[in-house]
Parts: C-alpha cells; sequence; structure tokens
C-alpha cells in the first residue's frame, strides 16, 4: 500500500460519509504519536509558558492585596489626620483663649494701678536719690506700696517725662494717687519746710560737733548724722573716692566737711545736708588743685596735716610756721633723731581730754607713729579751715631750721631747733 493510500479510511475509500454528500476530514496520528506522553507528566516540570502564567497570576492577586492596602491606609491617615486636625484646633484655640486672658489681666492690672484703682489709702515716706532712673523710682515706690506695677511706671515715666525733673530728697506720699499725681508730686519737689539761716560751723571742729550742732539747730539727730557719714556713698565725689585707707578712719568725711556758715531746711535729708558741706570743700579747693598736684602729698594727706596744724595753731601766722615744723619732722626728722610728730591734739580722737575715757589712747595718736609720711595718722582729726590747708601746702620759710614747739596759757608760741632749745622754752612758758 502506498503512501498515498494510507491517508484515507476504509470508509472513505468505500465512498462511505458520516453525512449524506459530505465528507469528514480528520487528522491521522501514527500510533506512537498517539501513546506520547506530555513532557509535563514524564518528568514532573512545568512548562515555561505554564510558569510564566502562574507568575502572572500571583503578580495580579499581590497588587490588587498592595492597593487595597494602599488605599485602607489612605483611609485610615484621613481618618486620624480629621481627628489631628480637631486635637490642634481646640489645643490652638485654648492656648489663644489662655494668653488673652494672662494678657488682658496683666493689662488691666496695669489700667487699674495707672489710676489707682483699689489702692490702700495710707501715707508713706520715700526717699528719692539724686540723678534717679526711671527703673529706680518705679522700684523706690513699688517697695514702698505706692505703687503695684514697677514695669507700668517705668514705662509711662520713660514715655511721658524727663528725669532729670524728679526732685532728690524725701517724700511723705498717698499711696492712692494715680501716676501722674505720683510725677506731680515727685517733680514738684519735697515739703522742706521753714528755711533755717545762718548756722555756723568753726573751723577745727569735728565731725561729732557738727552733728551736735545740727541737733541743737533741730535738723536731725546726732546718731542719725554719724551713721549717715559712714554708711552714705559718697564716692561720687573724686576727693572721696580717691581714699586709700578708708577702712582705718573713725569718720569717712572727717576734714571734708567745710567749716562755714550754711542756711539749710527743716526737713531736708541727711544726705542734702551732708552734700552741702561736701560742695563747698569741692569748690574751695579749685583754687588750690595746682598747688597740691605739685606737693609730695595727696589731698588727703594735706587734709590731715591741717587739721593738725588748725588744732595746734595759736593764730594764723602760727600755721605757717607750726606747718614748717611738722615738715621738718616728716621729711627730715631722722637725721636730728626725730622719729615722730609728737602732738598732743591728736592723743585723745575722737574724743577730747575732758571726754575720752579714763586711759584712752588713740591710735591716730602722733606719739605712737614713726616718721616720714607714714608719722601721719589714718585721717584728719577735725575739719580745718582754709587757712590751715593753704599753710598746711606752704610751710613758713622763717620755721625751716625749727623742729619744736609750744604755747604759753596766752597762745604765745615758742619754736625750737634742738631738743635743748625745746626745754628752755617749755621752762619760758610755764608747761614745766
Amino acid at each position: 500500500m502506498s503512501d498515498h493510500d494510507n491517508q484515507y479510511t476504509p470508509r472513505e475509500r468505500n465512498g462511505e460519509s458520516g453525512t449524506s454528500g459530505g465528507r469528514h476530514f480528520q487528522v491521522k496520528l501514527t500510533e506512537e504519536q498517539l501513546n506520547a506522553v506530555p513532557q509535563a507528566e514524564a518528568d514532573g516540570s512545568i512548562p515555561e509558558t505554564a510558569q510564566r502564567a502562574s507568575a502572572g497570576a500571583r503578580n495580579a492577586r499581590n497588587e490588587q492585596a498592595l492597593r487595597k492596602e494602599a488605599k485602607a491606609h489612605r483611609k485610615r491617615n484621613k481618618v486620624k489626620a480629621r481627628k489631628n486636625k480637631r486635637i490642634f484646633t481646640l489645643t490652638w484655640l485654648a492656648m489663644i483663649l489662655l494668653v488673652s486672658l494672662m494678657v488682658s489681666s496683666y493689662l488691666i492690672g496695669g489700667s487699674n494701678d495707672f489710676f489707682a484703682v483699689d489702692r490702700m489709702e495710707s501715707t508713706v515716706t520715700v526717699t528719692i536719690p539724686e540723678d534717679v532712673t526711671a527703673d529706680e523710682l518705679a522700684d523706690i515706690l513699688y517697695q514702698s506700696h505706692a505703687i503695684e506695677k514697677p514695669e507700668f511706671f517705668s514705662l509711662y515715666c520713660t514715655l511721658t517725662t524727663e528725669m532729670e525733673y524728679f526732685s532728690a530728697g524725701s517724700f511723705d506720699l498717698e499711696t492712692n494717687l494715680d501716676y501722674e499725681a505720683l510725677i506731680n508730686e515727685l517733680q514738684a519737689g519735697p515739703d522742706l519746710g521753714e528755711e533755717i539761716e545762718g548756722i555756723t560751723f568753726p573751723e577745727g571742729i569735728t565731725i561729732e560737733r557738727f552733728a551736735e550742732i545740727l541737733e541743737e539747730n533741730g535738723l536731725h539727730t546726732k546718731d542719725e548724722f554719724l551713721e549717715a557719714c559712714n554708711s552714705i556713698d559718697f564716692s561720687d565725689y573724686d576727693f572721696i573716692a580717691d581714699i586709700s585707707n578708708a577702712d582705718e578712719k573713725y569718720y569717712l568725711l572727717e576734714g571734708y566737711l567745710f567749716p562755714d556758715t550754711y542756711n539749710f531746711f527743716e526737713n531736708e535729708s541727711v544726705e542734702t545736708t551732708l552734700r552741702r558741706f561736701l560742695d563747698n570743700f569741692e569748690s574751695r579747693m579749685e583754687d588750690l588743685q595746682a598747688d597740691i598736684a605739685a606737693s609730695d602729698y595727696t589731698l588727703d594727706e594735706i587734709i590731715t596735716l591741717a587739721s593738725i596744724i588748725q588744732a595746734e595753731a595759736a593764730n594764723t601766722d602760727d600755721m605757717y610756721m607750726i606747718s614748717a615744723i611738722l615738715h621738718n619732722r616728716l621729711e627730715n626728722g631722722e637725721s636730728h633723731d626725730i622719729y615722730s610728730l609728737d602732738c598732743d591734739s591728736t592723743l585723745y580722737y575722737p574724743y577730747n581730754s575732758s571726754t575720752a575715757p579714763e586711759g584712752y589712747v588713740s591710735r591716730y595718736s602722733t606719739y605712737l607713729n614713726n616718721g616720714g609720711v607714714s608719722g601721719l595718722p589714718a585721717g584728719a582729726i577735725c575739719n580745718p579751715g582754709l587757712d590751715a590747708i593753704d599753710a598746711a601746702l606752704h610751710p613758713s620759710a622763717e620755721g625751716s631750721d625749727y623742729y619744736y614747739f609750744c604755747h604759753d596759757a596766752d597762745g604765745n608760741p615758742y619754736y625750737a631747733a634742738t631738743a635743748d632749745e625745746h626745754q628752755a622754752n617749755l621752762a619760758a612758758a610755764g608747761l614745766l
């Protein structure tokens, strides 16, 4: 049988057909082909096309799951964002309300203080220093309960007034005054009372005697004045600021309260009174500045020396002679076996011979000091006048050889160059 014959079934060769007048086309497979087993069934592997189809399906499923998860996440974030926004809005509103209440309360409190609303009525005394600043003034008034909001008062002063118009001194203030009334009171100046005229402080008196004279005239008590001399800061005066041994002095201002005749007001402060004396001293020293600078001494040493001259001398001419003798002792004493000034006026300071406690010896005693500038005491023993200060700066040339002096009961002076001559003078003066 030829290959051509094998292409048709017997039914076809015989002219038979499954349908009338038609023929079926059939694919002829060999037995080997019919018995062939697919590779996937034979060795258990999956064809590459199947693998790609399976992976695609899985990827599709994963992608769909991720989209669902992302959508759910976005939904949760939106819900959370709406919730957070509400919380933030409520918190912000609460903060604004709280700050508004605080600012309102603060402003209302400042406004009430400005108009003295509900402030307790009383009278307080305040002391305003020289050149007071707005903050200093506000603090002084706050400490005395004249105001309750110092920051508001300070701001008001800064914006509405010049601080130079405030007067120094003590003021009696009503605590129910508003800011404008307070400022008017303080700028009008303190109630100084009646003027007390013509109080004289003699040359050569001590600070304690200054205090007694003031008390006698109804100005300040002695204790009040003496305490102020050492407690109030007067370093704005150069001659006080330049003192290098303030802690060694009995009274820092001794020697600097210029003796003169003064007018006072009965209600003025102790500081105002002291500044009257110090201002006068500063003015009187202006013409002597060059001479002081040309000397070998500081101003404080000149005033100390002048105070001893003032206390020892019998008259103005005697001042210049005694100045020469003291200069000789200070500058050349060792060459004459003289090592101290030996001035009786320094023995009992700050007392005198009649008021000093029994056995008292002052640390200012010039019998205890060695020669040289250290032979001067730590400070002045009284408040010298202008003649004594000038004498301390310009010792008499006539006394250049003298190292000793004394006076008789009538105040007549005796000068000597040697110890022997001095002993003879003491006898002549009736002092032996």
